[in-house]
């Protein structure tokens, strides 16, 4: 499988930049920097990798059930935490995003990031496990579970994004103008142009504040995300972008379509009605070129459903990861 098709990841650079042009360079850190405020203990460390570098990691639910891994710690280990109730959770965070060690810009790439989920199974003497991807993690599983298909028991794709790089650069729907705050938006242009570009924290938070009506449904429900992550400096809005740059930057036009056809596991893919970020019909598409997979839409609800409405999106999962298709899941049409 040849992952240089799948990145292109410059088209999100593209939109993170609009909702914020002002972001500037990344500062290098060090690895005691970046992995400050991470608790030691048997539910919490690093995976060392061979290839330089270490995965930031949690295990919840430990020993319970069958294994589900799932990227993106940082941001989904309190929404997706239901899930330990029936099994054992590994949320990671990808290299250089999170508590994970950062990267230079060639390890930020589809061929490594696959590898460093290879490289945690094996860590845990996995055998077969579900995968479940949000957003961007959503394409990393899907191209995962095509180069490894044997080692993927169940997949679910939250809101991912599209397989092909063409269907989510051609989606710009008329809500996003109508979706930032703009006198938040001002205030953040402010911050960065104060003495020394700002507080890191706050203005990642400022940005979140001018800027999540973007990722919900009900505008209202913008005040539910609660952007703890900002504390964490590998996620602060300089380094998201320069993580998003790099992946862009290594790689060419993405199109995961034929990749997807290699895909064996039961997959789920769940849409929200109202996503603004990530296109809705690249849910299809996922939908339509893994064999068997099916497709739930939850009505009402954005891009960052699990904050929104986590009952509306764990509801099904569990249900799916027990062994069954959750109700109004269909295969595409």
């Amino acid at each position: 499988m040849h992952h240089r098709t799948i990145s292109g990841t410059a088209a999100l650079l593209v939109l993170l930049t609009m909702l914020c042009s002002a972001c500037g360079a990344q500062e290098k850190k060090d690895a005691a920097t970046q992995n400050a405020g991470a608790a030691a203990g048997a539910d919490k460390g690093w995976v060392t990798l061979a290839s330089g570098g270490r995965l930031y990691y949690e295990v919840a639910g430990g020993g319970k059930g069958d294994t589900i891994v799932v990227p993106g710690a940082v941001y989904w280990s309190s929404a997706l935490a239901p899930l330990a109730q029936n099994h054992t959770v590994i949320f990671y965070d990808l290299l250089g995003r999170g508590r994970s060690d950062t990267a230079s810009a060639g390890r930020i790439a589809m061929d490594s990031i696959v590898g460093d989920l290879e490289a945690l199974r094996n860590h845990f003497h996995l055998g077969r496990m579900g995968l479940v991807g949000v957003s961007v993690g959503g394409l990393l599983t899907a191209a995962y579970a095509a180069a490894h298909p044997a080692q993927v028991a169940r997949l679910v794709l939250i809101n991912p994004v599209p397989p092909t790089r063409d269907i989510q650069s051609k989606y710009h729907p008329a809500e996003r103008n109508t979706r930032v705050d703009s006198a938040a938006q001002r205030e953040l242009m402010r911050m960065r142009e104060s003495a020394g570009g700002g507080n890191r924290e706050a203005l990642c938070r400022q940005f979140w504040k001018a800027s999540g009506g973007w990722f919900v449904g009900d505008r209202a429900a913008a005040s539910r995300i609660d952007p703890t992550w900002c504390a964490v400096p590998n996620e602060n809005l300089d380094a998201t972008l320069l993580w998003l740059g790099y992946l862009g930057s290594t790689s060419g036009p993405w199109d995961l379509t034929s990749a997807a056809r290699s895909i064996k596991a039961p997959t789920l893919v769940v849409q929200a009605e109202r996503d603004y970020f990530a296109n809705p019909e690249g849910a299809k598409a996922w939908a339509a070129a893994i064999p068997g997979a099916r497709l739930l839409t939850l009505p009402g609800v954005g891009h960052l459903a699990l904050f929104e409405k986590p009952d509306a999106v764990n509801a099904p999962l569990k249900e799916f990861f027990d062994g069954k298709w959750p109700a109004g899941a269909a295969t595409a049409k």
